[in-house]
């Protein structure tokens, strides 16, 4: 797996009638980050009018896992989102568009523990019917209006990975926020651990170290470590005075 953490999201399309419809989920996809598209039973794939309608994606098309029903896609998954337009009779928590999201990507891309996560998609013509749903933990319902309610499958998928990938962004800003980040005064301890260690060791002519650590710092810089990773950086440098 990748390191990008939405690789853990599976978007599942459910026995899809029109191959295009799969195209189309693929291009739909990857304009949102998303790339692990399995199949259950589809009708027709591959197809060159799936290909087609990837457009771009058909990277998306060539990494497609198939597999014979919904249990197959879904047994590694801690949460599995379905999505319907209504309930057919089976009890699950209902989301709204945005909550399905930042669930998906909490599981996803947690830092401790990633787990793999599912969104699924019942065929064009029926949706998902009610043993499907015995496999999902949430359901997601996309607003609509109520004079027309039919929304097409490629995008409910579009839809839905919009919500995604912007519950992923404003995760990553909330993860980037909580960073501790060091002051000036740490900083210049470790420049200057750095400079004595790299004279040390002949990197730096020591009579003229200058314009090589004013390069460094502007490299530290754009960095931007944290806590963590300067205690790292200092303790690389000590390890290196422990070997001479």
């Amino acid at each position: 797996m990748q390191n990008n953490k939405l690789d853990n999201i599976k978007i599942v399309l459910l026995r899809t009638f029109h191959p295009g419809n799969i195209g189309s989920a693929a291009r739909a996809m990857k304009t949102m980050g998303l790339n692990r598209l399995v199949l259950v039973n589809p009708r027709e794939f591959p197809s060159d009018e799936a290909t087609k309608m990837a457009t771009s994606a058909d990277d998306v098309l060539k990494n497609a896992l198939i597999v014979d029903d919904l249990a197959d896609a879904i047994g590694d998954c801690s949460l599995v989102i379905a999505s319907t337009a209504r309930s057919r009779g089976y009890d699950l928590p209902i989301l709204e568009p945005e909550k399905a999201a930042r669930l998906l990507t909490q599981s996803a891309c947690n830092p401790t523990k990633p787990q793999t996560v599912a969104l699924v998609f019942g065929p064009e013509r029926t949706g998902l019917i009610n043993q499907d749903l015995e496999y999902a933990t949430h359901r997601v319902t996309i607003p609509t209006s109520p004079d027309y309610s039919s929304l097409n499958l490629a995008a409910a998928v579009q839809t839905l990975s919009y919500e995604i990938w912007k519950a992923r962004q404003d995760q990553s800003k909330r993860d980037e926020a909580t960073r501790q980040l060091p002051d000036a005064e740490a900083m210049d301890r470790f420049y200057r651990h750095l400079e004595i260690t790299l004279k040390e060791t002949g990197f730096i002519n020591k009579k003229h170290p200058g314009e090589i650590m004013k390069k460094l710092k502007r490299l530290f810089t754009r960095a931007q470590m944290d806590e963590t990773e300067l205690n790292i950086m200092r303790g690389i440098l000590s390890s290196v005075e422990r070997f001479k």
